[in-house]
Parts: C-alpha cells; sequence; structure tokens
C-alpha cells in the first residue's frame, strides 16, 4: 500500500477533534514515574477539561508541572488515523463563574465507576496534530 506523507493538522482541526471524541489520554509525572491514564474530557475555550476524584493519584499528580492529553482515532481497514497532542498547565477549575460554565457545556459521563467532583483545566501551551492515510 502507498502511503501519502503525515499531514499536519491546524489547530482548528485538533480542536474539532478534540471535541468529537469523548475520551482521550493524560500523561503526568510524579515520584513514582510516568503515567497515562485515560479520562473523558471535553473541550472549553481551547482548554481541555476532565472531572477526576479527589485523593486520588491523578488528583495529586495534577497539582503541578507540566502534562500531555493525547487523543487520536484509527481505521483498522484502511490503515489510516489522527492524533492530536495538548501541551499544558494543569489547574483546578475553582472559580464560580469558571465552573458554572465547564458544567453547563456537559461534560461527558465518566465510564467508570464514582464520584468525580473536582475540574481540571489543562491549559493549553502547545496544540499539534497529524493524519496519516494511504496515497
Amino acid at each position: 500500500m502507498a502511503w501519502a506523507p503525515l499531514e499536519a493538522l491546524t489547530e482548528d482541526e485538533c480542536l474539532r477533534l478534540l471535541a468529537d471524541k469523548p475520551m482521550g489520554r493524560v500523561a503526568f509525572w510524579d515520584s513514582e514515574g510516568p503515567h497515562v491514564l485515560p479520562v473523558n474530557h471535553g473541550v472549553f475555550h481551547g482548554d481541555v477539561v476532565f472531572r477526576v476524584a479527589a485523593h486520588t493519584q491523578l488528583a495529586r499528580g495534577l497539582r503541578d508541572g507540566t502534562v500531555a492529553f493525547e487523543v487520536d482515532d484509527t481505521e483498522d481497514a484502511t490503515h489510516s488515523g489522527w492524533s492530536v497532542l495538548v501541551v499544558g498547565k494543569p489547574e483546578y477549575v475553582e472559580d464560580p463563574v469558571a465552573m458554572g460554565e465547564v458544567w453547563g457545556r456537559r461534560l461527558p459521563d465518566a465510564w467508570a465507576p464514582g464520584s468525580r467532583t473536582l475540574v481540571i483545566r489543562i491549559v493549553t501551551q502547545k496544540i499539534s496534530g497529524r493524519r496519516i492515510r494511504p496515497a
């Protein structure tokens, strides 16, 4: 099969693809090393937002530092797909107005059971994406 060159995605394409997929992976580093965990997410003013349970490794790991968030999709039959990477600083959404806006946008329900009362926003510093498809 012949392949087209990897195609760089525009920021607008990246944001659209991020918003279209409810599940992504957040990557962070803590005292135990690197972690990559799936989360249900939304996009809010160009930033990734998601809920976490208080007092968890994920909540503690997102206190400071730089994190990465990745979402992708593949089509096995055509050997095509895309990926989007967001790099940024995590912050807890605590402002009542911002919290109301985030909740008002209806973050997707978590697939895993449990209560998730903290909202994390990854303040985007860099966003990039690429697509691969047959020629």
